[in-house]
């Protein structure tokens, strides 16, 4: 078995312009190296074999958001972000990428940054794979050295979310005042998002997301965390600012389900605001609908928003009241012990019939059951609970204490 040369060993006190023409000559093409941020580092010479993508970034000093949001959506950053290997990409003429192979610099779990070879030359394979293998390794100590400053700065920004989300500040103009001098510019309308994932760095798998958007974010465990925000005041910007956050889900999620091993992605949101000193109305609420969500799956499986979740929103406090009064429904009660005693399904068929809004076609369907025996049954429940289905009053009672009953199941 062959073992492959040291290519970088003579180049160790190499800068890193240096190291990207050393990559290029050894691969015989054009070579970028960005930092995490997709900030240009270093790029090598190799006269007009350049396709337009490369060159927006060297002109722009930041790899285009358009290309960022396409290799994010063909999957290239999930593949970039997980494996230790170089990833050969087709090319992507509509946003002006040729054929590239690309690599993440990384320390440990973390992306420092990113090696991108232009295969215009000559075609890369996978026999050089190795080459930029041993590029990566070698980009590290430099990578390093470069962050130390920038994450500095991002901390201290990632402080100071935290803080508003907790609501340690209560000054509108300390707050506007501490932002600028961290360079942090607040939009005038935001709310705040939340993703939970299990076993995914949402941030590193969000990240071309993140910068197309120009969001603020930081991560506690599972979740990451997002102020999401409109730029300009605009009309009616609350249902602008929702469809923004909508869109953004809907780039997001779908991706992330795909690689999820454990568990499930849920996604909530609050309401806008306008004072940063409201911001942890806007968390505590983004938080309530991930925590119902999780509750109820497939009752609210398309609903994000915690202006969407009607009954949803009282369930938590309507619990907690009924426990500190000692409530129980004695007729529900009555109901579950019929099933239990009888080995029947009336509670399920109640619950499903006040979910379908009372439309039996729906009921039945839903139960796989012929509609004269769900009206049967529907005649039981009214006699087993003495109550009357057509009472409104009582049909919503009974929802929102079946909806309750659940909560008592799950925790």
């Amino acid at each position: 078995m062959s073992v492959s040369p040291n290519y970088f060993q003579q180049y160790q006190d190499a800068d890193m312009d240096e190291l990207a023409d050393v990559i290029g000559d050894l691969l015989q093409n054009p070579i970028t190296v960005e930092d995490a941020d997709h900030k240009l580092i270093a790029y090598s010479s190799h006269g007009d074999s350049t396709d337009q993508a490369r060159w927006s970034t060297i002109m722009g000093r930041r790899v285009p958001e358009k290309v960022l949001t396409r290799l994010w959506k063909d999957g290239v950053f999930q593949e970039l972000l997980t494996q230790d290997d170089p990833v050969h990409i087709p090319a992507k003429d509509e946003v002006g990428l040729g054929k590239r192979v690309a690599i993440a610099i990384r320390r440990g779990n973390d992306v420092l940054g990113y090696i991108w070879a232009q295969e215009v030359n000559r075609p890369i394979t996978r026999d050089d794979d190795e080459i930029l293998r041993q590029a990566a390794k070698a980009a590290v100590s430099r990578l390093i050295q470069r962050q130390g400053k920038r994450k500095a700065e991002e901390q201290r920004r990632k402080e100071f979310l935290w803080e508003l989300l907790l609501g340690n500040h209560h000054s509108e103009a300390i707050i506007r005042q501490k932002a600028e001098s961290l360079q942090m510019h607040l939009p005038p309308s935001y709310l705040i998002c939340i993703i939970e994932a299990a076993g995914l760095r949402l941030d590193q798998y969000l990240y071309p997301l993140l910068m197309r958007d120009k969001l603020f974010w930081v991560v506690d465990g599972s979740q990451i965390i997002l102020l999401i925000g409109l730029t300009e005041p605009k009309k009616e910007k609350s249902n602008v600012l929702i469809r923004k956050v909508e869109q953004f889900l809907s780039d997001s999620l779908g991706k992330l389900e795909t690689h999820v091993s454990v568990g499930q992605v849920i996604a909530g949101y609050g309401r806008s605001y306008k004072s940063y000193t409201e911001i942890v109305k806007s968390y505590q609420e983004a938080l309530h609908v991930v925590k119902i969500k999780k509750l109820f799956p497939r009752e609210i499986a398309g609903i994000h928003g915690y202006h969407e979740l009607g009954i949803y929103r009282y369930l938590l406090k309507c619990k907690q009241w009924d426990e500190e009064q000692g409530y129980e429904n004695e007729r529900l009660e009555v109901l579950k012990q019929y099933d239990r005693d009888n080995q029947t399904a009336m509670q399920e068929t109640l619950e499903t019939f006040l979910d379908a809004a009372g439309k039996v076609n729906v009921t039945a369907q839903r139960l796989h059951i012929h509609i004269n025996t769900l009206s049967y049954r529907l005649r039981r429940i009214e006699e087993i609970m003495q109550v009357d289905l057509e009472n409104m009053n009582q049909r919503t009672s009974l929802y929102l204490e079946l909806k309750m009953a659940k909560l008592n199941e799950e925790q």
